[in-house]
């Protein structure tokens, strides 16, 4: 009888540590999942890129995803914040590092630099602990402005291009006009 109620108390002791042990996990990974942000949905609209830009921005590779990433995080349309601002990082680093020929001037390349400082300031942002909200939307803000940017730049490049095209074949019309004057 003795043996069959330390028997009884020990079996009670077993489930109430392993209910424990459940409650404790399910804490654990609660608090290993990422943090429940909740950001403002922001409606922010990016610069148009011209026919001809839109022409070369199809050869860089991911620089379309990294646009519908970053207008999804504005729409508030992503499950985990954390995850996404990761791939972000990893696919500025590639835009950044793979620019293509026509693109590659120092003022395009210098605004894609800034666009990867802040999305890596975002994803930083997004990581710690106890974030204020409008740290977070701050940091968005700023990567939106400066992704902006860089369309505005890769928009002037090839408006500058297409100038500088008008005004060699108007020299060149000029020209031909004075030799057949003469």
């Amino acid at each position: 009888m003795r043996f069959l109620s330390v028997s009884l108390v020990f079996f009670f002791l077993l489930i109430a540590c392993d209910a424990d042990k459940k409650q404790n996990s399910e804490v654990s990974f609660e608090n290993s999942d990422s943090i429940k942000i909740s950001l403002p949905k922001t409606d922010v609209t990016f610069p148009r890129l011209s026919p001809h830009a839109q022409d070369v921005i199809t050869s860089w590779q991911y620089f379309q995803e990294f646009e519908n990433d970053l207008r999804r995080i504005n729409s508030g349309n992503v499950r985990n914040y954390q995850t996404e601002t990761e791939r972000m990082v990893s696919v500025s680093d590639s835009l950044l590092k793979n620019i293509p020929e026509p693109l590659n001037t120092n003022a395009i390349s210098s605004r894609m630099r800034v666009v990867n400082v802040r999305v890596k300031l975002l994803d930083e942002t997004m990581h710690q602990p106890n974030v204020e909200t409008n740290i977070i939307s701050k940091n968005l803000e700023e990567t939106n402005v400066a992704f902006s940017n860089l369309i505005t730049q890769i928009n002037e490049k090839f408006e500058k291009q297409r100038i500088d095209e008008l005004t060699r074949s108007s020299q060149n019309s000029e020209q031909e006009d004075s030799l057949s004057i003469e």
